[in-house]
């Protein structure tokens, strides 16, 4: 299966650790391709020490100011990979003095990680939850037929089929409390 880091993900890990930060914050992916940042002009562009990374060149790279002012598309900051389910799926990079952002921006990976994982666990239990509501409807209107062809045959055979009667009223009503729990299960 493959994973990847949406847009709107890239955005709000972004936005949180830029908060806290202040600092700039990219998000790379394929290519070293920057699609989330702090600094809005960068999104769109490589930054080449996402390129080591998604290349696994490196898995992390400390970049000085020094360093910054030889590597194209970089400032100096510390930049690691994002893993899911041992899939490199990204890379995350913290602007600022690489020995004081490192410890950010392993939080930063994890909480990526961590949100993947929580919307692959809702994806997942949302295909369940469909699946048996669709099992419950068709059952529900399973009891349906069986109580109207119930109701047939009691009238077809006359007062003998009283007691088929009471049954395919009680599945009728059975069928239509089963309907209301589902509507109120969809709408919760």
């Amino acid at each position: 299966m493959e994973y990847e880091i949406t847009k709107e993900l890239a955005d709000r890990v972004v936005d949180i650790v830029h908060g806290i930060t202040g600092g700039d914050v990219n998000i790379m992916v394929e290519k070293g391709l920057i699609i989330s940042s702090a600094d809005p002009d960068r999104i769109g562009t490589t930054h080449e020490g996402g390129v080591k990374i998604m290349n696994r060149e490196l898995s992390e790279i400390a970049i000085t100011s020094q360093m910054a002012s030889t590597i194209k598309g970089t400032k100096a900051g510390y930049n690691g990979g994002i893993y899911y389910k041992n899939h490199l799926i990204g890379c995350i990079g913290i602007g600022g003095n690489p020995e004081i952002v490192k410890p950010l921006q392993k939080m930063a990976a994890i909480i990526v990680e961590e949100t993947i994982g929580r919307e692959e666990q809702r994806k997942a239990e949302e295909v369940l939850r469909n699946e048996a509501v669709s099992k419950i409807t068709n059952i529900a209107e399973a009891m349906n037929v069986l109580s109207l062809n119930g109701s047939i045959q009691a009238a077809k055979i006359g007062s003998k089929g009283n007691a088929f009667k009471v049954v395919a009223v009680e599945m009728r009503n059975l069928a239509e409390s089963i309907n209301n729990a589902i509507d109120f299960f969809k709408r919760s």
